[in-house]
């Protein structure tokens, strides 16, 4: 950063100013003068070369680019008064505030808990967990940590896996009594199957092994009366007996392990992808960053020992009819 002590001073000002409400607030709480806290403001947005907010004599309003830089700024604030507080304390416990993104489903089905006795755990962490399902900038929106599913993890930033993106294929019992169970991929032509929507496009090529022990994958099309761009849209039509669907199975654990649902083609469907908790590369990563991805890698696998009979037992309770 150019003049950094300067720079240093002009984003305290701007931030105080900004939260105070006004310049004079500002420099009652910073114990500078007024004229001081506007100079010290007119030069950082001279340094920058843009204006961070608009003045009249009544008030202050934040400009476009100063509420981003104010946001920006804060986090930088927040993680340096986190940081001292780490170092007086003598102690790495995880404190501060940590921005979490995840895709929506997983977000809300296996990262949420986890998220929530993780806070239960460290009460001095705040968290903003964010979930959509588009690749979040990390650099760019602030982002601490992002649980993303993928075959290749970025290789500019550090990513521990948390487990494998197994999925399933099955359907509901009432289905299967009504129009048989397939026995080889090849048999799902003969059948109705729940096909998912991705960005409008249909999703009707399911890639499966043509036997368990097979290394070869092909493409299997795939048809159907109903089509969702939601995953669990595509459970409640499958719950509701309309076909054969291919879910994660985080999603469909429970219901495989209570009957609701049947895996059919078990060992088929190649585990192509992976689930992993990724962050910026840093020389110091905050105790919070660090003890969340452990959180959650523990979580994981813990799910993944619980999950590991779910869609061999309902197949077992059908064999045995």
């Amino acid at each position: 950063m150019r003049n950094d002590r300067e720079s240093f001073a002009g984003m305290t000002a701007f931030i105080t100013s900004v939260e105070e409400g006004s310049f004079s607030a500002a420099a009652e709480k910073l114990r500078l003068t007024p004229s001081g806290v506007s100079k010290l403001v007119s030069r950082l947005e001279e340094r920058l070369k843009v204006r961070l907010l608009q003045r009249t004599t009544r008030r202050m309003q934040l400009t476009q680019v100063g509420r981003a830089y104010y946001e920006r700024a804060r986090r930088i604030f927040e993680e340096l008064d986190a940081l001292e507080r780490e170092v007086e304390s003598h102690d790495d416990a995880p404190r501060g505030t940590l921005r979490l993104t995840a895709p929506t489903v997983l977000g809300h089905v296996r990262v949420l808990p986890l998220v929530l006795s993780f806070q239960d755990t460290y009460p001095e962490v705040n968290v903003e967990l964010l979930l959509n399902d588009r690749v979040v900038d990390l650099v760019e929106e602030g982002i601490d940590v992002a649980v993303r599913m993928t075959a290749s993890p970025p290789l500019s930033f550090v990513a521990r896996k948390l487990g494998d993106d197994a999925r399933v294929l099955c359907a509901s019992p009432a289905y299967l009594s009504r129009r048989g169970r397939p026995s080889h991929p090849r048999d799902l032509a003969d059948h109705d199957c729940i096909v998912f929507l991705a960005g409008g496009a249909v999703d009707d090529t399911w890639r499966l092994k043509p036997d368990p022990r097979s290394g070869e994958v092909e493409g299997v099309r795939v048809r159907g009366r109903f089509q969702a761009n939601n995953t669990l849209s595509l459970r409640e039509a499958a719950l509701a007996g309309l076909g054969i669907v291919n879910l994660p199975d985080y999603l469909v654990g429970d219901d495989l392990r209570s009957g609701r649902l049947v895996a059919v083609l078990e060992g088929l469907v190649p585990v192509e992808r992976a689930v992993y908790a990724v962050y910026p590369q840093a020389p110091f990563v905050p105790a919070r960053v660090r003890e969340l991805v452990r959180h959650l890698a523990e979580g994981f696998s813990r799910s993944a020992r619980d999950a590991a009979p779910a869609a061999a037992r309902p197949a077992s309770r059908q064999k045995a009819r």
